[in-house]
C-alpha cells in the first residue's frame, strides 16, 4: 500500500509538471501574441500621427505660400503706386511750368478713353497679375526700373522648343512708359507660341534719352544672356517697338551697330537680332518736336527730355539722322548696313501723335543706305489701335500677324481664335475721344 502510493505520487507529479509546462507554454504565447497585436497597434498610430503630421505641416506650407504670395503682391502694388505717385507729382511740376496747358485737354481725353475700354483693361489686368503664364518684374539691371515681364505659352509641352523670342519695348511719349503697356500684346503673342518680353526703362523725370537708351541696352543683353532659362531661343529674337519705344530701339540698333564698325565695346550685337518692327515709331524728332508742342508736349519739355549733358540736339537722337549722316561716308555705312537686321515698319494714316510720314521718310532714308526694309501703311488705323483697340476686338490685329510673319516666315499663318474683350460700341466711342 505504501508503495503504491509512492508510484502514484510519482506520477501525480509527472503529470502536474506536464501540466504547468503546458499551462506555462499557453501562458507564454498568449503572452507573446498580445504583445505582438501591441506592437502592431502601436506601428499604426506611429504611421498615423506621421501622416497626420504630414498632412497638418503641408496645410501649414500651403497656407504659408498662399499668404506670402498675397503680402508680395501687396508689397508690390504699394511699391508701384508709391513710384508712380512720386513720378506724377514731380512730372506735373515740369508739365506747370512749361508754356501752354493743352496738355490737361488731352490728359482729360486719356481719361475718358481708358474710360470706355476699362471692361478690356480689366481682363488683361487680371492676366497679368494673376496669370502663371506671366513673370512679372525680373531684375535686368541696377538702376530704377530695370525690370521686364516675361510671357510663356499656356501649353509648352505641344510647342516647338526653344521658342521664339519677341523684345517689346514700350511707348508712352517717353514720360508715361511701362512694361505693362505690353501685357495685351504679350497675352495674344504667347498664345501663338512666342516668348514674349516686355522692358521697362526709365522714363521721364526718372531719366532722359541717354538713361532710357542704357536701360534698353541692358535689357536686350540680359535677354541673350538668359533667355534659354526660360525655354527661349537666344538665336531667334524679334525686336519691336511703338511710338517712343520703336524710337529707342532703333536708336539703339543703329549706335550699337555703328559703335561696333568703331571697335567700341558693345553690350551685344544686331547681328543677332532676327529683325525689327518698328510700329507708329517716332523717327525724326526735328520735325516732330513742333508738331508734339502743338498737341501738348511743349518743345521746351521734349528739350529737357533729349538733352545729353544737358545739352540738346534733336538731331543726334534721330534714327533719321543717324542713318543719313552715316551715308556721307560710304565705306563706313555699307559696314554697318551690314550688321543691321531687316526692317519692318508699320503705321496707320490716321495717326494724329506720330504722323506716317516719320515711317515713310525712314524707310526711304533706310533704302537709300542699303538697309533691307519694309513699310506697311494702314488706312484707318490711329496711333493705338494696332496695340490695343484691335486685339481687344479680337480680331484685325494686324501687329500680332505680322510679328508672327516676320519671324515664321515661309512658313502659312493660322493664328488661333482670340476673344471679344469689349463691346464695339465702347471701342468706337474710345476711338472718337482718343488723344491718339
Amino acid at each position: 500500500m505504501v508503495t503504491t502510493r509512492r508510484n502514484d505520487s510519482g506520477a501525480d507529479r509527472r503529470r502536474r509538471a506536464t501540466d504547468e509546462a503546458t499551462s506555462s507554454g499557453r501562458g507564454n504565447g498568449d503572452t507573446g501574441k498580445r504583445e505582438t497585436r501591441k506592437g502592431t497597434r502601436t506601428k499604426k498610430e506611429k504611421r498615423v500621427t506621421q501622416e497626420l503630421g504630414k498632412s497638418n505641416s503641408s496645410l501649414f506650407d500651403r497656407a504659408y505660400q498662399t499668404v506670402s504670395r498675397w503680402v508680395g503682391l501687396a508689397h508690390w502694388l504699394l511699391s508701384e503706386a508709391y513710384l508712380i505717385c512720386n513720378l506724377t507729382f514731380i512730372l506735373l511740376k515740369q508739365l506747370f511750368a512749361v508754356p501752354g496747358k493743352k496738355w490737361i485737354f488731352m490728359l482729360l481725353k486719356l481719361l475718358i478713353y481708358a474710360t470706355f475700354l476699362l471692361p478690356g483693361f480689366v481682363q488683361v489686368g487680371l492676366f497679368y497679375y494673376f496669370s502663371k503664364r506671366v513673370s512679372r518684374s525680373i531684375v535686368y539691371g541696377p538702376n530704377p526700373r530695370n525690370r521686364l515681364d516675361i510671357y510663356r505659352p499656356a501649353d509648352t509641352k505641344n510647342c516647338q522648343s526653344p521658342l521664339p523670342v519677341v523684345i517689346f519695348i514700350t511707348g508712352g511719349a517717353w514720360i508715361i512708359g511701362y512694361k505693362a503697356w505690353g501685357s495685351l500684346l504679350g497675352k495674344v503673342l504667347s498664345q501663338e507660341d512666342l516668348l514674349v518680353v516686355s522692358l521697362d526703362y526709365r522714363n521721364f523725370p526718372q531719366g532722359t534719352i541717354r538713361d532710357m537708351l542704357d536701360d534698353v541696352d541692358k535689357g536686350i543683353e540680359w535677354v541673350f544672356g538668359n533667355i534659354r532659362k526660360y525655354g527661349g531661343d537666344q538665336s531667334n529674337v524679334t525686336l519691336v517697338g511703338q511710338s517712343a519705344g520703336a524710337h529707342l530701339a532703333s536708336l539703339s540698333l543703329i549706335e550699337c551697330a555703328t559703335n561696333m564698325q568703331s571697335h567700341k565695346k558693345v553690350v551685344w550685337t544686331p547681328l543677332k537680332m532676327r529683325a525689327f518692327v518698328g510700329v507708329s515709331g517716332a523717327y525724326d524728332l526735328v520735325s516732330l518736336s513742333t508738331y508734339l508742342s502743338e498737341r501738348g508736349l511743349h518743345v521746351q519739355l521734349l528739350n529737357v527730355i533729349m538733352s545729353v549733358n544737358e545739352k540738346c540736339g534733336f538731331e543726334h537722337v534721330s534714327p533719321l539722322f543717324k542713318v543719313q549722316n552715316l551715308t556721307n561716308d560710304p565705306d563706313k555705312c555699307k559696314e554697318v548696313v551690314g550688321l543691321l537686321p531687316p526692317v519692318v515698319l508699320m503705321h496707320g494714316k490716321k495717326d494724329e501723335t506720330v504722323p506716317f510720314h516719320q515711317s515713310v521718310h525712314f524707310r526711304d532714308v533706310l533704302e537709300r543706305a542699303g538697309v533691307s526694309v519694309e513699310l506697311k501703311l494702314y488706312e484707318n488705323e490711329t496711333h493705338t489701335t494696332p496695340l490695343i483697340e484691335n486685339p481687344l476686338r479680337g480680331s484685325n490685329d494686324e501687329l500680332s500677324k505680322e510679328i508672327i510673319n516676320t519671324i515664321r516666315q515661309g512658313e502659312t499663318l493660322q493664328m488661333r481664335d482670340h476673344y471679344r474683350m469689349v463691346p464695339e460700341t465702347l471701342i468706337r466711342l474710345a476711338e472718337a475721344v482718343s488723344p491718339f
